[in-house]
């Protein structure tokens, strides 16, 4: 519960970082006044928009830290940036004196560093997802004509965000166990036998609420080989242990592949990262990485992790 509510306050800063550095850009005289000084710059505003432009990566790394549950790294970042409030708060008091209607912000963000960083940084590790026992089954391939079909296990606590596919429409099958499903932004609580189709350019998300293994089996219609690489790659992943407690990769480059042969397309804010994370993925391809990963993975041998 701790860990909930120290992601609750990162994710908020993380908007809240967001929202500064927008406004920084799009009214940098009223983000100047609010931050708690006031400068004259002849309408030259260059460095209101190098600070706006550095809020927004903040906010962004936060965001994505969140999304991928990344506790320590996350801890870690939260707990070195008390100097960034720190030192925002003692320019403003030594500019403007007893300021302290403008100053407060500035603690408060000096608080959650020092608080949430430390929280994080202590919790207990729990037990890895590699740790379970996982499966998956690519009963039929798109090399082999017509849809792709797999079966595999949903650990307790994975989930994905809301994200759409460009190139393909989903079918999940609960064969065993329970599965929440966002579609077009409601949310349907899915137990064994019960069945639901995502369009493509639909946007959803699943999500394992349960504290046991939820079974699905995935239709992908047209077929897609790199959806198969990618699924393949994630479940050795986290066979090997080279996941976190949530599924996700430990290595953004990893990451960044999953995402990029799985056509993941992400919404809203998340759309930021998803452009930094293909930049990585092509990296990533071009430094032989998913090839390592398709030779480890995706070996006809080793379709059946269990």
């Amino acid at each position: 519960m701790t860990t909930r509510i120290c992601y609750s306050i990162a994710f908020l800063t993380g908007i809240g970082l967001l929202f500064i550095g927008l406004r920084f850009l799009i009214s940098p005289v009223k983000a100047e006044f609010d931050y708690g000084i006031f400068t004259n710059t002849n309408q030259d505003y260059s460095f209101h928009y190098i600070k706006g432009i550095r809020d927004l990566f903040s906010g962004i790394l936060l965001l994505f830290l969140v999304w991928t549950r990344e506790r320590r790294a996350l801890g870690i970042v939260l707990l070195s940036a008390t100097v960034v409030p720190l030192g925002d708060f003692m320019i403003v008091m030594g500019k403007n004196g007893s300021d302290w209607q403008h100053a407060i912000a500035h603690l408060i963000a000096i608080a959650i560093c020092v608080i949430t960083g430390p929280v994080l940084l202590l919790q207990k590790t729990k037990k890895s997802s590699s740790d379970k026992q996982i499966s998956f089954n690519l009963i039929r391939s798109a090399a082999d004509g017509g849809p792709t079909i797999a079966e595999c296990d949903l650990l307790p606590g994975a989930k994905t965000p809301w994200h759409y596919h460009t190139l393909f429409s989903e079918k999940f099958e609960v064969l065993e166990g329970e599965l929440e499903v966002g579609k077009a932004g409601k949310r349907y609580q899915l137990k064994s036998g019960d069945e639901i189709v995502i369009l493509a350019n639909e946007t959803h998300l699943f999500y394992n609420r349960s504290e046991s293994m939820c079974r699905i089996r995935t239709t992908i219609e047209p077929g897609n080989i790199p959806f198969e690489q990618a699924s393949l790659i994630l479940l050795g992943l986290a066979k090997d242990g080279f996941t976190n407690r949530n599924g996700i990769p430990k290595k953004l480059s990893d990451l960044a592949l999953f995402i990029y042969l799985n056509n993941s397309k992400m919404t809203g804010a998340m759309k930021i990262a998803e452009l930094f994370l293909s930049f990585v993925a092509k990296i990533a391809i071009n430094m032989g990485r998913l090839k390592v990963l398709e030779d480890t993975y995706c070996k006809p041998a080793r379709r059946i992790i269990s």
